[in-house]
């Protein structure tokens, strides 16, 4: 894949590179130099979740919690998804 720098130094990534790494408008990336390059790393993994139901409808849902918390997997947060649609 490839992408063009504007020039105000932005980059579009591919919306396959989007789609496979679940990422939506607003998120958030971290930025990393490696040799000859740079990394751009998703900072919604490093977030940690736990699972409870809602307090009115009783379905299930995600929290944030503190560094503790369990990490939910991608699987369990496709799981859910699919339960809820």
């Amino acid at each position: 894949m490839e992408t063009t720098l504007s020039s105000k130094g932005q980059i579009v990534l591919p919306a396959a590179a989007r789609r496979r790494l679940h990422l939506a408008r607003g998120e958030r990336l971290a930025v990393e130099f490696r040799e000859g390059g740079v990394l751009l790393r998703p900072m919604n993994v490093l977030r940690a979740y736990r699972m409870v139901n809602h307090p009115v409808s009783g379905l299930p849902a995600m929290v944030p919690v503190g560094p503790r918390g369990r990490l939910v997997t991608a699987a369990e947060i496709a799981k859910l998804n699919a339960e809820l649609l």
